[in-house]
């Protein structure tokens, strides 16, 4: 359904932290060339439960109508496991988020299982977690089906759970690897663009130091210029002056000649005469 985003409301379902900000830069960008490719989702009174960063591009990215699935007659218990575990599971969330998440959620006397299923981890993952908080503040806590249940203390996991719970936590931090290596690669885009500018202005940088060294000073420049023409390198600026000209002459496409030839003849005369010629008629 096609919503006007000044309609839109965010609440108190945005429960994690904001998205890093060149990713979400890059998500501007994305929409801005190709439009929101998701929709977001939204209760009955549009209040968004999964969509809010994409919710938020979409309005620096000028739209102003924006794609929603409305969830309708649901509770909520219901709103509040949809806002965390679309992005639980849909969106690289950090393990360390993960767990504040978890002792938060702990906090509002949330079981273990419904911890584990919001997070989309497993239950001893969490056990695991929560095992350095203080225990026995509350008594009851509520299950997914938003009835109360006696607290329970975390059980001593076995040897096999506590591997488990170690290999799940290895591949939540190759994921949140892989997720930094795509945010370097874009970065890396970016600065190659860079480095190319830099190194042509460093090819610039050089070839003008090349230039100060051969034409200025001790200057042997000259004497390229005097071999170019055919000259011996102890000619003068106005004997080589005069090659050239010879020279352009004969190789001159009217005369016969070649006009790659003439246009290599060209460019070396015009560039001896700007350092030559030009510089006799300033100095002199």
């Amino acid at each position: 359904m096609d919503i006007q985003i000044d309609q839109i409301k965010v609440a108190h379902y945005q429960v994690w932290p904001e998205m890093a900000a060149e990713t979400f830069a890059q998500l501007v960008a994305d929409i801005k060339m190709n439009g929101v490719a998701y929709p977001i989702l939204v209760d009955e009174n549009l209040v968004v439960l999964d969509g809010h960063h994409r919710l938020k591009a979409a309005k620096l990215a000028g739209l102003t109508h924006i794609d929603c699935y409305v969830c309708e007659g649901v509770t909520e218990e219901d709103k509040l496991q949809i806002a965390h575990k679309m992005n639980a599971t849909t969106r690289t969330i950090s393990t360390a988020d993960k767990k504040r998440r978890a002792v938060q959620l702990r906090a509002e006397r949330r079981s273990y299982r419904q911890i584990a299923e919001w997070l989309g981890v497993g239950k001893s993952t969490v056990e695991r977690w929560l095992r350095g908080v203080p225990s026995g503040t509350f008594n009851r806590v509520k299950g997914s089906d938003g009835k109360e249940y006696p607290s329970k203390q975390p059980a001593r996991p076995s040897q096999q759970d506590y591997v488990n719970g170690l290999r799940e936590e290895v591949s939540n931090l190759e994921s949140e690897v892989y997720r930094l290596k795509d945010e370097i690669r874009t970065l890396s885009v970016d600065n190659r663009t860079k480095d190319a500018e830099i190194s042509r202005l460093t090819i610039e940088l050089s070839q003008a130091k090349m230039i100060n060294s051969l034409f200025g000073g001790s200057d042997n420049g000259k004497q390229i210029f005097a071999t170019i023409v055919g000259l011996n390198e102890t000619a003068s600026i106005q004997e080589i002056d005069r090659a050239f000209r010879k020279a352009k002459a004969t190789v001159h496409p009217d005369a016969g000649g070649n006009d790659w030839v003439s246009q290599r003849y060209n460019v070396s005369h015009d560039l001896f005469k700007r350092l030559y010629i030009g510089k006799q008629r300033s100095t002199g």
